[in-house]
């Protein structure tokens, strides 16, 4: 009786759900997804629709920050897009604004970070470097050495009356918040988690993860990047566990920006007015040449409807004449990211992607590699990289665009996470990434076509499986 109870009340909610499902305009693969595991399986498919099915926030916190939204014209050394200096840029650029992202900014001081081991410094310099106030969120702690380390650190400065505030998310981070953070806690720093895998008093999905990567000190100087902190991500000393991911030190207004992303969470998640203090100091140029510093920050996420990280990227891919590179560690594309690829080899454009050879996440490396015959079909030339896993989140488009941040090229950045994306104009960080990237080339094996074809019946049945399941999370 109870079976025959739980499967008609699963039928009618399934009834419900298809309708509601349709009219939320998702791309048609995600639609088809949720509509067959509602109407074929609705004791499992409803529920977990309401789990992870939901994306969009409609952040009603923001209101309590005006000073955060006001950032945006306030800045000093803000560049009209079409001020840039090409093509290429100059539209990226218009399109990130019009999207929702503040405008590009000069006078920046900005530093490509390659590698944990330069990043963990990088970290412990800002944090042993901060006088007034220090902001950090990161979507994973570790509960490990160096996990304890950076909170040692923060609550060092704590203890020395440096406002410290730590925003972590509340299901990658959620062993750290039940073991390492109380020292920081007892030295006087704040600690709070974003969204809550079960919310009793809000509306949305256990899956809206914040992804971003984030440290801020005195408002002044900023690390942000792919990393998180853990040893596999970061460490004082290179070993065979160590991920390769990058990274960038930003110093100069464009920090603004930045600090103004980490508030607008802060509120979000504590639902507290923005902290006082001089959060957004006056900052000096950083004397190098403007189209050395040029930047745009980003933020991206289910409470941003235009999607901007995704448009910027897709618009530099379209505008590319000369090269595309991609360093990623989780490649999941929609249909119009690979489309777009594969039309620029075809037109001539040198495309390259990195991946790992071995993915921490086996359904995702599985439903990556059944775009892997049509894109080499057109030619796109793809990597593994050997030595460990690559996490670094890297693009380069032509000698005009770099893009450093914490989005992967997949559907779940695009389209689901928060993400902060840094689109770099100055050609001397472009060129940095470059030589980044053409290291990690060095240690990566370029997959051959025909052998990669030759794979087995099975293994490309469970690619496309995961393929087909890929847009539900």
């Amino acid at each position: 009786m109870a079976a025959l109870v739980l499967s008609t009340a699963g039928y009618v909610f399934a009834l419900i759900l298809i309708p509601r499902i349709i009219l939320e305009r998702r791309q048609p693969a995600a639609t088809v997804a949720w509509v067959l595991s509602i109407a074929l399986l609705p004791v499992v498919g409803v529920p977990l629709y309401f789990l992870v099915g939901g994306r969009r926030i409609r952040r009603h916190i923001r209101a309590k920050i005006g000073a955060v939204g006001s950032i945006e014209s306030s800045v000093e050394n803000r560049v009209r897009p079409e001020n840039l200096p090409s093509l290429l840029s100059s539209t990226c650029g218009r399109i990130l604004m019009t999207s929702g992202a503040p405008p590009p900014v000069a006078g920046n001081r900005v530093t490509v970070i390659e590698g944990g081991e330069a990043a963990f410094d990088a970290v412990l310099e800002l944090i042993e470097g901060a006088r007034d106030h220090i902001h950090a969120q990161f979507f994973i702690l570790d509960v490990d050495v160096i996990g304890k380390r950076f909170i040692h650190a923060l609550a060092s400065r704590a203890r020395a009356g440096v406002r410290v505030r730590l925003l972590l998310d509340a299901v990658g981070s959620w062993r750290a918040l039940l073991q390492i953070v109380r020292p920081l806690r007892k030295a006087g720093g704040e600690v709070a988690k974003f969204l809550p895998a079960l919310p009793l008093h809000r509306k949305w999905s256990a899956h809206l993860r914040n992804h971003r990567k984030l440290l801020i000190a005195d408002g002044r100087a900023a690390f942000t990047g792919g990393m998180n902190i853990g040893k596999r991500y970061m460490h004082p000393r290179a070993g065979p566990g160590l991920w390769r991911d990058s990274a960038v030190r930003i110093e100069g207004v464009g920090v603004r920006d930045l600090q103004a992303i980490f508030l607008d969470d802060w509120a979000f998640a504590t639902e507290e007015a923005g902290p006082e203090g001089n959060l957004f100091p006056a900052l000096p140029s950083s004397g190098e040449r403007a189209s050395d510093g040029l930047l745009q920050v980003i933020a991206a996420g289910p409470d941003r409807a235009m999607r901007p990280i995704y448009r910027g990227v897709f618009t530099a891919f379209t505008l590319a004449r000369k090269r595309i590179w991609i360093a990623t560690p989780y490649f999941v594309p929609d249909d119009a990211i690979s489309t777009c690829l594969e039309n620029a080899a075809l037109r001539g454009v040198d495309v390259r992607l990195i991946v790992p050879e071995k993915s921490d996440l086996k359904s995702v490396e599985l439903a990556g590699r059944s775009y892997f015959d049509d894109l080499m079909l057109a030619g796109v030339k793809i990597y593994l990289y050997l030595p460990t896993n690559l996490h670094s989140k890297v693009l380069i488009i032509d000698d005009d665009v770099g893009v450093v941040g914490s989005s992967n090229v997949d559907i779940r950045s695009f389209f689901l996470n928060f993400e902060i994306g840094v689109f770099l104009y100055g050609r001397k960080e472009i060129d940095a990434l470059a030589a980044g990237f053409e290291m990690d080339l060095s240690f990566a094996a370029e997959l051959d076509p025909a052998a990669f074809g030759r794979r087995p019946k099975l293994v490309r049945l469970l690619e496309d499986t995961s393929r087909i399941f890929s847009p539900l999370f």
